[in-house]
């Protein structure tokens, strides 16, 4: 009789512990915050940004491959960026600025500095 009643009880304390993990957990990622843009996986991580003219926006590469942040018109900002390292930009003039990456053209991003 009691190991009838102990069943029950050990399958549903081994149930409990099996949903616990110190594995990451998997899914999407949070949506990024701030003034930052992650390249990974062969993409701008925010494609579309809109920050404040004086804002400094970050680019890092988390590739295992080197990327440019370039801005279409060839003027405002043209930076390759390495494994694991970063471009900043402070943002200056308000306006839409188009970029892409020179290596990889079909990265393409957006940001658009406003009036603070």
């Amino acid at each position: 009789m009691r190991v009838r009643r102990a069943l029950p009880l050990t399958l549903l304390v081994g149930g409990l512990a099996a949903c616990v993990s110190d594995r990451p957990p998997t899914g999407p990622e949070p949506p990024a915050s701030g003034n930052s843009v992650a390249i990974k996986n062969f993409a701008f991580g925010r494609p579309n940004l809109s920050v404040p003219s004086g804002t400094t926006v970050t680019w890092t590469n988390q590739d295992d491959v080197a990327h440019t942040v370039t801005a279409d018109d060839g003027t405002t900002f043209d930076h390759a960026i390495d494994p694991g390292q970063t471009f900043q930009f402070t943002a200056g003039t308000p306006g839409t600025y188009t970029y892409f990456c020179r290596f990889h053209p079909f990265m393409k991003g957006t940001l658009t500095v406003t009036t603070p």
